[in-house]
């Protein structure tokens, strides 16, 4: 006769229910290990890009908080406003594209799962090197901001507005002793033409945001966006608050009421109240809260009067500049929309047109002397780029 002795399984046997168990505990440590392994270079990497855009904002938000109380002139610095206006508007931007993204897909994919196929798009756009080249401007930009936006505002507190009489008769010296509106007027002068005129000057707003995004969201091109945003960064600090507190002029349409002289500009500001009688001219509305906001002293996003030179065209100029290093075409479209933005700003009675050559050349120098300076070798070790403009890799760079 024969026993069976059933011996049990060793305890030091691994069973197959242990493994699942210890898989199932490893699998999210050594995927958050992996994501990590990957994510913390590339932060460190695109820190390393942006140490110029870092250090630039960091020095003029120190600039903002410091030198107006150094001269008597405090400023209350509130970037809470300013990064929920900025997250808003970058949402809004960002909508446009993105629904119209969706509708494309919808009419000409017709993917059998639409919402599997967006959802791979988006994974495949929002990659982590992606997402750490943008992370550094969306954070600081609130800031600088914020900073320029008071600055501004007080503007009038370091130099009051003495030169616009030099600069209206300067604008008749150069256009045949006559004034640009006067040129403009037989061929704009009609109020739905003077509607369509302010609704492109007043793209403007959309359009910078769109090309920040943009170039935000750019990786073939790190030096070209670099340039780009360091030259926003400069154009907004030097011209916009330098240069505009040294020349501080509020522009045609405030002329009377800042200089007490008789005013040149009533003809102009007349027809455009007129023609605001028969199509919408929202530029009075801005510039009616404009003024409330300078004489009651106010803060807000676009408060602060200045007229030279005009942010507009500098910006607009920035805009066609780094167009033009993606697509001759593309820059060609951008130094047509900045040259109605140059006859809307004359038209509305924003600015003296010599307000815009000036942003435009100004704005051209700033360009070129940070595209020498990030070619310069020390430079480019700092930033980690490489002679072609490509960002070096984290090992290679160190």
């Amino acid at each position: 006769m024969s026993i069976d002795v059933v011996v049990p399984p060793s305890s030091a046997e691994p069973q197959p229910s242990d493994a699942i168990h210890r898989s199932a505990m490893r699998s999210p440590m050594s995927m958050l290990d992996r994501v990590i392994g990957h994510v913390i270079p590339e932060l460190r990497r695109s820190l390393r890009a942006h140490a110029l855009f870092i250090g630039l904002i960091v020095v003029y938000v120190l600039a903002e908080l410091y030198l107006p109380a150094m001269v008597g002139v405090p400023t209350p610095f509130e970037p809470v406003f300013s990064y929920r206006f900025f997250a808003s508007m970058s949402g809004l931007t960002l909508a446009v594209p993105v629904c119209l993204y969706v509708l494309y897909v919808m009419a000409f994919v017709r993917p059998p799962r639409l919402v599997a196929h967006l959802a791979h798009d988006l994974q495949r756009f929002a990659s982590v090197k992606r997402i750490a080249a943008v992370l550094p401007v969306f954070l600081l930009f609130p800031f600088f901001g914020s900073a320029f936006s008071y600055f501004r505002i007080y503007i009038p507190s370091f130099e009051p507005f003495s030169w616009d009489p030099t600069f209206a008769e300067w604008d008749r010296l150069l256009h045949g002793g006559y004034a640009p509106w006067e040129w403009l007027q037989p061929i704009l002068g009609n109020p739905y033409v003077t509607s369509v005129i302010n609704g492109f000057y007043h793209l403007w707003f959309a359009v910078m945001f769109g090309v920040i995004l943009w170039q935000m969201g750019s990786l073939k091109r790190p030096r070209l966006r670099m340039q780009f945003f360091l030259t926003f960064v400069l154009l907004w600090a030097v011209l916009g608050n330098i240069v505009a507190t040294f020349v501080s002029s509020a522009g045609p349409v405030f002329y009377g009421r800042v200089t007490g002289l008789p005013d040149p500009f009533i003809p102009l500001m007349s027809y455009l109240r007129a023609a605001n009688e028969v199509a919408p001219v929202m530029a009075l509305n801005v510039q009616d809260m404009l003024w409330q906001s300078y004489t009651e002293h106010g803060l807000a996003i676009i408060g602060g009067i200045t007229a030279m030179p005009s942010m507009h065209i500098a910006t607009c100029t920035s805009f066609a500049l780094v167009a033009f290093g993606v697509d001759r075409r593309l820059g060609w479209m951008f130094a047509a929309f900045a040259l109605i933005v140059q006859i809307g700003s004359v038209h509305l009675g924003w600015h003296y047109a010599i307000d815009g050559y000036a942003a435009a050349v100004g704005t051209w120098l700033i360009w070129l002397a940070v595209g020498w300076l990030l070619r310069q070798p020390a430079v480019m070790r700092l930033l980690g780029d490489n002679e072609h403009g490509q960002m070096l890799p984290q090992r290679a760079a160190a």
